[in-house]
């Protein structure tokens, strides 16, 4: 897979805030791979692990001390501190289950092994496709602290997961979702207002040039952001989304004149 190596410094955060970017991990020498993409304004504090492309809207809320990996986000997420998003799978029904049988340079062992057969040794790996599927977490998604989701997980927009959860399965949109493993307890409103959600996608907008709705009354919000797109009184949220190519550019010192 195609990747960008970047030297983001040893103090790369300030830069970052001034771009609507706070993602720690954004920090010394990275290879960040293509597709990878983060909308501004974004807020990203756990580890993020650059084996697969990471994309992740804007307006999010993404709390410290879990992993991300080969997940695409909406925005208006939040999700609080210890949630593990797409972790490795292993083959259940092959010899081993060790990752090696596929991705025999995990930890360079195979130049440690076997230096002198490095290129025989990844022209004969075994191909596993189930190794890290893609997860999705749509947009307005909550995730409480501690909840594990299994990678290819699809959760709908608007959904609650429930602290602690194991999320094995697809989570529908505006559904509430608990337990280990994750079962959907209830949705969040009647049909008839998710329909009315889903039609609107008021994350489109950003809340910002809604100031004044009432959003502690969801049907009068919808209705109050209807009538604002009607009235044209506001236009859709465009921000800047910063992909590895753009990241190199803002940490790649101009070169200077040669005298």
């Amino acid at each position: 897979m195609e990747a960008t190596e970047i030297d983001f410094g040893s103090n790369p955060l300030p830069t970052l805030l001034q771009n609507g970017l706070k993602i720690p991990s954004l920090r010394g020498r990275l290879r960040i791979v293509s597709g990878t993409a983060f909308e501004a304004p974004t807020s990203v504090q756990p580890q993020l692990l650059f084996g697969y492309p990471l994309q992740i809207g804007a307006f999010c809320s993404i709390s410290g001390t879990g992993s991300l990996e080969n997940v695409q986000i909406g925005r208006y997420v939040s999700i609080a501190s210890g949630v593990v998003v797409g972790t490795h799978e292993h083959p259940m029904d092959w010899l081993t289950s060790s990752r090696i049988t596929y991705h025999p340079q995990l930890h360079d062992w195979h130049r440690f092994c076997a230096p002198d057969r490095v290129e025989e040794i990844l022209a004969n790996r075994c191909r596993f496709a189930g190794a890290c599927p893609t997860t999705r977490i749509g947009n307005d998604v909550w995730i409480g602290n501690s909840v594990f989701i299994k990678s290819g997980v699809t959760i709908g927009d608007g959904a609650v997961i429930g602290a602690r959860s194991v999320v094995t399965k697809d989570v529908p949109p505006y559904s509430i979702a608990v337990g280990s493993p994750a079962k959907v307890r209830r949705p969040r409103f009647s049909e008839r207002i998710v329909e009315r959600l889903m039609r609107l996608r008021w994350w489109r907008y950003s809340l910002y040039d809604l100031a004044g709705v009432s959003f502690d009354c969801v049907e009068s919000a919808i209705s109050q952001v209807e009538q604002r797109i009607a009235d044209q009184d506001i236009s859709p949220y465009q921000g800047r989304v910063w992909g590895p190519g753009d990241l190199k550019a803002l940490f790649t010192p101009e070169a200077k004149p040669v005298a």
